[in-house]
């Protein structure tokens, strides 16, 4: 995935700590926004590229300081569980995930949205406290035997990026 929107680097914590004293109930970190498209088809594609310019444009402050971390796919490859092209706004803070969720509720159009806790267990996250927006889409367990877990922002083995390795780094499954 690339990174559309990045951390504050100066200040990462901004993207992560709530003004208002607010928590996610525990074990949720963060949310995902799961934005899923057809990239072979053009008004599907048109749509999803609208949908995500629009997210940007509405929520200027919360997509610059990180609270809404925006990723699109590089190309046009499908990556599991998920079932077609997709983009993600990864939202991190409780009082920017409960904006994101009612503008996705009014402004996501044909698109099917899927919106799912970060807590750790991605197969009950993706596949038992989803919510959806839109229509539900089959999902496909890849995950295997493991115990499911993708490691936070999609780093593969679990690696951890630094702040100042957000802009250049690509996630890799």
């Amino acid at each position: 995935m690339e990174y559309v929107t990045h951390l504050d680097k100066a200040d990462p914590s901004r993207a992560t700590t709530s003004k208002h004293g607010l928590k996610f109930t525990s074990p949720v970190k963060y949310y995902d926004f799961h934005v899923y498209y057809f990239a072979h088809q053009p008004a599907s594609l048109e749509e999803s590229d609208e949908l995500r310019d629009k997210l940007l444009s509405d929520f200027p402050h919360d997509c610059a300081d990180g609270s809404i971390l925006v990723k699109k796919l590089p190309d046009t490859k499908v990556i599991g569980p998920h079932p077609t092209q997709f983009w993600e706004a990864d939202v991190l803070r409780p009082e920017v995930f409960i904006k994101v969720l009612s503008w996705f509720q009014l402004n996501h159009g044909n698109l099917s949205v899927l919106i799912h806790p970060q807590t750790g267990n991605d197969v009950l996250d993706h596949f038992q406290h989803a919510l959806w927006l839109g229509d539900k889409l089959p999902l496909f367990d890849v995950f295997g035997a493991s115990d499911g877990a993708i490691p936070e922002f999609g780093v593969k083995r679990g690696k951890r990026i630094k702040t100042e390795d957000f802009d250049n780094h690509k996630t890799v499954l």
